[in-house]
């Protein structure tokens, strides 16, 4: 991550300083990880997500990737990171299940993406539309709209893929309970 933004972002890039930020971001993680419940394969999600986003110093939130621009699948897997460290959190330390599980997950991962857009768009009124995070668009005003929209829905696939993990898991269990009672 450091390379990326040292070595690889031009002079001036809003890539150049970023691990400033995401590099205590990864650390955070890995110290609270008994305290999120993080499984070793979130963090490695998490991480991958950071490098993800630092890709934009190829220029890659410019480009478009089967079709679709490289921003929504950076947001929509971060949803999917954030879906699966909140749903196991709020499964163990809260003890939700169902709607209640997927709404906590919904609303939390959408608060962090708020966050994240209101910093997004801070940088740009600080630092002007040149050098700021948000690249303002008169053909794109809803870019946070999508970005958030895209946080959701990787969470949600992240609560369906755990749901239907853990109802296989009931079924294979349930399996071995009846071939043993024959």
């Amino acid at each position: 991550m450091v390379a990326l933004s040292l070595l690889v972002a031009p002079a001036g890039s809003t890539y150049q300083w970023s691990f400033a930020i995401l590099a205590p971001l990864l650390w955070a993680a890995y110290f609270l990880r008994e305290r999120l419940a993080l499984y070793p394969p979130h963090y490695a999600m998490f991480a991958a997500a950071l490098l993800l986003h630092n890709l934009g110093a190829f220029g890659f939130y410019r480009r478009r990737f089967v079709g679709f621009e490289f921003d929504l699948f950076v947001h929509f897997y971060f949803g999917v990171v954030a879906g699966c460290v909140f749903y196991r959190a709020f499964e163990r330390f809260y003890d939700l299940n169902g709607a209640k599980l997927w709404l906590a997950v919904a609303l939390f991962t959408l608060g962090v993406g708020a966050l994240h857009e209101v910093i997004e768009w801070s940088t740009t009124l600080i630092m002007g539309p040149q050098r700021g995070m948000l690249k303002l668009d008169a053909d794109d005003p809803f870019d946070t709209q999508k970005d958030l929209f895209n946080n959701l829905a990787g969470a949600l696939l992240a609560c369906a893929a755990y749901f239907a993990s853990r109802l296989a898991l009931r079924r294979t269990r349930l399996g071995k309970s009846v071939l043993v009672q024959t």
